[in-house]
């Protein structure tokens, strides 16, 4: 098996195989534009490519992929698989765990005996806004995907618009993924919870863990809209640094403070957030355009 595979998207390099990554993407333009070269790149190395999306048609997408292929249509364009993500995702239906962990194995086993054996794979996710049957649980999904794909011939792309995501739902998108693409970089994810870990962590009844997926306002460059400017310049920086990753005591010796000064500060920020974790506060920095790799 390959050591590494290689993302396709312009800077953003190479990831290991079993790497499943959430790609946090404003509009369909921005999400074409990491669909389609991570796509394109299966296509020319002989990947076995598997795409579900609802937003676009099938045929737009191989347009995309095809575009700037040298010789005309790629060579191995038969292994790139289209379906829509809520035929696929909602079998019969209604979403089912059980059934999508028997499809992605299957997925992995059928490319495994091909010519084509990495799979790549990449999945738009604006089917489950309406909150269809089953789809209280979707994250615990998302988190079994990651022992799914451990050590595997694997490349998993889940896609998600912060401009339709809300703030709960981006929640569970971050401690569900061990790695982020944001900004034309792939990062280690800090609030990445193992599958142990989440499901060790799901305490609260899906009416609640699961409840506020609606449409935002696409994002503007209006100040009035930011909750973060009701921040001072003081508060403003640690939450930069908590949503980037760092704790609080190395916050605290990166700006000469006292852990006790950032812990006051860090309460201050919640209050004025209206927010509990450090994981709410990062979900805030993505959607506001505050957090951009460094």
């Amino acid at each position: 098996m390959t050591t590494t595979v290689s993302v396709g998207i312009p800077g953003v390099g190479e990831i290991r195989p079993g790497t499943h990554i959430c790609a946090l993407y404003s509009g369909p333009a921005e999400r074409d534009s990491l669909l389609f070269p991570f796509l394109r790149e299966g296509i020319r190395k002989g990947d076995t490519c598997l795409c579900l999306i609802d937003d676009a048609e099938p045929g737009s997408v191989r347009d995309g992929v095809e575009w700037q292929q040298d010789g005309g249509r790629a060579r191995h364009f038969e292994e790139l698989n289209i379906d829509r993500a809520s035929e696929v995702y909602l079998q019969s239906g209604r979403f089912s765990v059980q059934y999508m962990m028997s499809f992605l194995s299957g997925c992995l086993s059928m490319a495994a005996e091909s010519e084509f054996p990495l799979l790549r794979a990449a999945g738009e996710m604006p089917w489950v806004l309406p909150q269809p049957e089953g789809a209280e649980d979707f994250f615990v999904y998302e988190s079994a995907v990651n022992k799914i794909v451990e050590d595997k011939p694997a490349a998993f792309m889940c896609m998600y618009d912060l401009d339709r995501f809300g703030v709960s739902m981006l929640v569970d998108v971050l401690t569900t993924h061990p790695k982020v693409l944001l900004g034309g970089m792939v990062l280690d994810n800090p609030h990445y919870l193992t599958p142990r870990e989440y499901l060790a962590a799901e305490t609260a009844s899906a009416a609640t863990r699961y409840p506020l997926a609606k449409v935002r306002r696409p994002r503007t460059r209006v100040i009035a809209t930011d909750p973060l400017q009701s921040l001072t310049e003081s508060e403003l920086r640690i939450a930069e640094l908590v949503a980037s990753g760092m704790t609080n005591r190395s916050i605290a010796e990166y700006l000469i403070l006292s852990p006790h000064t950032v812990d006051a500060h860090l309460k201050h920020i919640y209050t004025k957030l209206d927010i509990h974790s450090r994981v709410e506060l990062t979900v805030l920095a993505l959607q506001h355009g505050w957090l951009v790799p460094a």
